[in-house]
């Protein structure tokens, strides 16, 4: 079984996999990445963790500076603080999820599968 069949199974079926092939425990509380690579260490096969979704970085910086671009029109024109304040919100929490989703990609990727014996 290669690693794109495993990927396009449910979470029990890979839980039911995952018992047979290995007799760990937790594989309950267990994320289906996490299965994955279990499942993929157990019968010797290479795991290649999923690329970073960049589209989803690019898409939120891309927002960020539109509300940057409407943040200043409103400091140039009105100061309405309670919409510059949410604003200030948003940027916050996109330069945030940006950050979440670029770490979760690098820290993947910088996992390497043990070299098959």
């Amino acid at each position: 079984m290669d690693i794109k069949e495993l990927r396009k199974m449910t979470l029990p079926k890979l839980r039911e996999h995952a018992k047979q092939v290995s007799d760990l425990q937790g594989i309950v509380g267990m994320k289906k990445e996490e299965l994955i690579e279990l499942i993929a260490k157990a019968e010797g096969v290479a795991y290649a963790a999923p690329a970073k979704d960049v589209s989803t970085i690019k898409d939120a910086k891309q927002e960020i500076q539109e509300l940057r671009k409407k943040r200043d029109e409103l400091l140039a024109s009105s100061k309405d603080h309670a919409e510059l304040e949410k604003l200030r919100k948003r940027i916050k929490t996109l330069k945030r999820l940006t950050r979440k989703i670029a770490e979760k990609g690098t820290a993947k990727a910088t996992q390497t599968p043990p070299p098959a014996t």
